[in-house]
């Protein structure tokens, strides 16, 4: 598949659609707002949080004089610090990402900008890659406007190749990008190894995780055709069959079977999971679907 133009998340009409989410960058956050996520670490910050009674060697300037009036016991003020929050998006550039009308990495690509371009609209810092059997762009972590050109242009020049490793790639991942954060997951999770491995392999770092599941509407939607011929795209294999009613009925109990695996998969592991067809406009995915997870609010 090739590459678009690199201008092509700066063309006015899509501009136009980031508009409309400019509305909702404000109140859309990953844990809180305008990149103020309360961390553990005790700094100096504006954010009080309470109080512990004053020991040997601390700061005098953090002391409560009108506790100490009051009570003539020394305590020091506490304060939350507040620090921005790391989104990384991986996105799945494999082949079969490239299938589908409109192709389903138009559609991830689509998404993944909306969703750098909220973060960064709320003082987040925005990195991340792409994969297939292994990392292969990796975007260093950043903020501000620049990281909205240099993420608009890194999408805009993606390619669909290789074969997913999920497992692999998320390994790499995490070697590359050790620092806590909010993983946005957006493949159509077609690893001939299964996929569960490589989400697992998400939570040894401690990742907070959305995995968003792109799918075209022709592939989970068939009718009998007689005989037919499947053609895998990433491993080039080739399979003939007569796709009778009863297959297409085996196919459908079988795709729901493996939806509902990796939904109670995520469920169990508290990450975030929605599944997605190109069908539904990117912008009411993200304005409307997107709302319903916990990483979102």
């Amino acid at each position: 598949m090739a590459p678009e133009s690199p201008s092509t998340f700066l063309q006015p009409e899509f501009l136009k659609k980031l508009e409309r989410l400019r509305l909702v960058a404000k109140r859309l956050s990953w844990s809180g707002a305008r990149g103020e996520h309360p961390s553990p670490r005790k700094g100096f910050s504006l954010e009080f949080s309470g109080y512990r009674e004053y020991h040997r060697g601390d700061d005098f300037r953090y002391v409560d004089w009108n506790a100490y009036r009051r009570l003539e016991r020394l305590f020091l003020k506490l304060f939350t610090a507040e620090e921005e929050m790391n989104i990384y998006l991986l996105l799945d550039v494999s082949r079969s990402m490239g299938e589908g009308t409109p192709a389903k990495i138009e559609y991830a690509k689509s998404v993944a900008a909306a969703l750098g371009y909220i973060g960064l609209k709320n003082l987040d810092r925005v990195g991340g890659a792409t994969f297939s059997s292994d990392l292969i762009l990796p975007l260093p972590l950043g903020r501000g406007r620049k990281q909205i050109l240099t993420l608009f242009d890194l999408l805009g020049k993606l390619s669909c190749e290789g074969e997913t490793n999920l497992q692999n790639s998320i390994k790499s991942f995490s070697y590359l990008f050790p620092r806590p954060g909010l993983v946005v997951l957006l493949s159509d999770l077609f690893d001939p190894r299964g996929c569960l491995a490589g989400l697992e392999e998400l939570l040894k770092k401690k990742y907070q995780v959305l995995v968003i599941h792109i799918l075209d509407e022709g592939e989970i939607r068939l009718e009998p055709r007689g005989d037919v011929s499947l053609h895998d795209v990433e491993n080039e294999r080739e399979k003939r069959l007569f796709l009778d009613g009863d297959l297409v009925r085996r196919f459908h109990e079988e795709l729901e079977r493996y939806f509902e695996e990796i939904s109670s998969f995520c469920l169990s592991r508290r990450m975030d999971y929605l599944r997605t067809t190109t069908k539904i406009p990117f912008e009411d995915f993200v304005l409307l679907t997107l709302r319903q997870v916990r990483s979102v609010r």
